[in-house]
């Protein structure tokens, strides 16, 4: 009781105890609120997803990054043709054609479907053509399309003019290049050549 009217003491003199206010509490003996209480952490999480938001009240999203431009290609020229015969041989522009033929009672008559095989004929070489309705062959002789004949001084070019019951005339005269079988015949290319084959039926 003495402790609590000590409290009372200053109370001026006459006046109701009833309306007299207490004194006030020492700022050290006051309820200080806790730091780390909920109501604060929820404050800060908020502070912290409004600065992340922005102005624009959004977070932002990551995005993959840009693919790197594509290189530039380089345009690789046509690669030079390599030759397949010897050093004197060369890719001469010109054409070998000629008529494949067979004698009958009737007269001379072109056969169809004869296969010609010319081996230094065309760019990559070992070619072969095939006689039309006509008789007619033709080996082309533009080197930008894969024609010509390679040619070399003082060489023969051999062409095998073949059929199934067919075979070759009596009476040719004698190969002098190095292939010496029947169905081979000798040309001699001086620029443009037409050489005409007769067979017989066997």
């Amino acid at each position: 009781m003495d402790a609590a009217r000590g409290l009372w003491d200053h109370a001026p003199s006459g006046a109701d105890a009833s309306t007299v206010r207490p004194p006030p509490v020492p700022y050290a003996k006051r309820k200080r609120r806790n730091p780390t209480s909920p109501s604060m952490r929820v404050a800060a999480l908020c502070l912290l997803v409004l600065g992340l938001a922005g102005c624009n009240d959004s977070v932002p999203i990551a995005t993959a990054p840009s693919p790197p431009p594509p290189l530039p290609v380089t345009a690789v020229p046509p690669a030079t043709p390599t030759p397949v015969f010897p050093p004197r041989f060369v890719l001469t522009a010109v054409v070998l054609s000629g008529v494949v033929t067979e004698v009958t009672p009737r007269g001379t008559v072109p056969i169809a479907d004869v296969y010609v095989y010319c081996e230094p004929c065309g760019q990559e070489t070992h070619t072969f053509a095939l006689t039309d309705a006509n008789g007619v062959y033709r080996f082309p002789g533009d080197p930008a399309m894969g024609g010509g004949v390679w040619l070399a001084p003082g060489t023969v070019t051999q062409i095998r003019v073949t059929k199934d019951g067919y075979q070759d005339p009596p009476g040719l005269p004698a190969l002098t290049g190095p292939i010496r079988e029947p169905g081979w015949r000798d040309v001699w290319i001086d620029g443009d050549t037409r050489f005409d084959v007769q067979l017989v039926r066997r």
